[in-house]
């Protein structure tokens, strides 16, 4: 069975969600703002790609990536996201 973009997306920020909350790694304030932006990003791809406020995703992406790039598993998962959102 072959699965949406949408649906892979949905499932590389639910694993991000999850990393980010069992972490012991990542500070307990960049999880909380972390968690934030993940929800407004969640919201903004939920719909198909060409529904999407491009400017918005990206400035959230970008958000994200920022705060969780030092940390690899985070930082690789973020990164998958772009092979599935083509104008990241």
């Amino acid at each position: 069975m072959e699965h949406s973009d949408a649906y892979i997306v949905g499932r590389l920020i639910e694993r991000l969600r999850l990393l980010i909350a069992i972490s012991d790694e990542v500070p307990t304030e960049t999880k909380l703002q972390a968690q934030g932006i993940l929800k407004m990003f969640e919201a903004e791809v939920a719909d198909a790609e060409g529904e999407h406020d491009r400017a918005q995703v990206r400035a959230h992406y970008a958000l994200l990536y920022d705060d969780l790039a030092p940390y690899a598993d985070l930082e690789a998962l973020l990164s998958a996201m772009r092979t599935f959102i083509s104008y990241l």
